[in-house]
């Protein structure tokens, strides 16, 4: 995993003014990544290069004020162990960001060719004559998505083979189908909490809403109905139409959306450095666009925030540190006495946040 910049090369990224931002960064984040190295504790090493990546390529200049104030906070009064106080930083965004947009999601109902002769005219006539700008379960939001997207995947084109199936569009000559998917970029798990409230997830979920809203995003928060239901996480703005396996690309954080300056809705594919867009068949670029009036696109805030993530995860060494460490779970059926399944443990704990169940 690639180390953190050194302090000459943080001063070219990050602002100059106020100079504490990299103060902090050179004597705190550095040095817990060296203490990380030295220890030979990948985990720790993680955490601290999260943080560091953080303060170099935030998602808003907000975010950088607040890292750099929690940064600066480790060496406060309150904490014995400034460095340890890194890793702890590290290891909350690390649950709350990262794992947040990696892994399991919610689950999008198993297709099906068998219903009635009446239940798919209804449905044709709701998808094609009605569809919702903001609707408020998982199967209406892949309706009204599918009629928003022309009944495709918005990357790769591929047709909706269930729709083709409904009569609900055509199947032109050599097109390839496929099972679309519904894709949340903000999980539908964040609808986790109930009023009144205190259990695990409750807290998980509230921290998560927590963080985002000190990261500047106050509106996102309160559009997508932080600490009600999880009815607004199905609004279109959330929806991605998506080919099952670039559904998983994108879930799995190997895949995500950069704006292309200038050209509203236009967009980069992003893949994870170990891969290419031609052995993966997939464009460099998308447009998307609305084929409905008033259907909403998904929102470029929310798609920024996500790619940010991606970036972060990847740069830190999180992303392949967390694919290895959900290899183990699935692998493990008990923890070893002496400690060595702590980083297991650890992140099936957080994982947590991220299963819809």
């Amino acid at each position: 995993m690639p180390a953190l910049p050194s302090a000459a090369e943080a001063a070219k990224i990050l602002p100059q003014d106020p100079p504490t931002i990299l103060n902090a960064y050179t004597t705190l984040v550095l040095a817990a990544e060296n203490a990380a190295v030295e220890a030979h504790n990948n985990m720790r090493l993680v955490q601290s290069r999260v943080v560091g990546y953080l303060m170099l390529y935030p998602p808003s200049s907000e975010s950088l004020r607040t890292v750099t104030m929690e940064v600066d906070s480790c060496n406060g009064l309150g904490h014995s162990d400034p460095l340890q106080a890194i890793y702890n930083l590290g290891a909350m965004y690390l649950s709350h960001l990262i794992i947040l947009f990696k892994g399991a999601r919610g689950r999008t109902p198993a297709p099906s060719d068998h219903s009635s002769r009446p239940s798919f005219d209804r449905l044709r006539e709701d998808c094609l004559n009605n569809p919702q700008p903001s609707p408020r379960d998982h199967s209406s939001a892949k309706a009204s998505a599918l009629v928003r997207d022309n009944f495709r995947c918005m990357i790769t084109g591929k047709v909706d083979w269930g729709a083709v199936r409904r009569g609900l569009t055509d199947r032109q000559p050599r097109e390839v189908p496929a099972f679309t998917r519904c894709c949340h970029i903000f999980p539908e798990s964040l609808g986790n909490i109930s009023r009144g409230s205190t259990g695990s997830k409750e807290h998980e979920t509230a921290t998560v809403w927590t963080t985002l809203h000190r990261f500047g995003y106050k509106d996102i928060c309160e559009e997508l109905g932080a600490a009600t239901t999880a009815t607004n996480l199905h609004r279109l703005e959330n929806i991605l139409t998506l080919d099952p396996f670039v559904h998983q690309l994108f879930d799995m954080l190997h895949l995500w959306f950069e704006a292309v300056e200038g050209q509203p809705n236009v967009y980069n594919v992003a893949l994870a450095p170990d891969s290419t867009h031609e052995e993966l068949f997939l464009p460099k670029t998308v447009r998307f666009a609305s084929h409905r009036p008033g259907l909403p696109l998904p929102n470029p805030r929310y798609l920024q925030i996500h790619a940010a993530c991606c970036r972060i995860a990847h740069m830190s060494g999180a992303a392949e540190f967390l694919d290895s460490v959900y290899q183990e779970m699935e692998e493990l059926r008990v923890l070893a006495e002496d400690g060595a399944s702590a980083d297991v443990l650890t992140v099936a704990i957080h994982r947590r946040l991220a299963d819809p169940g």
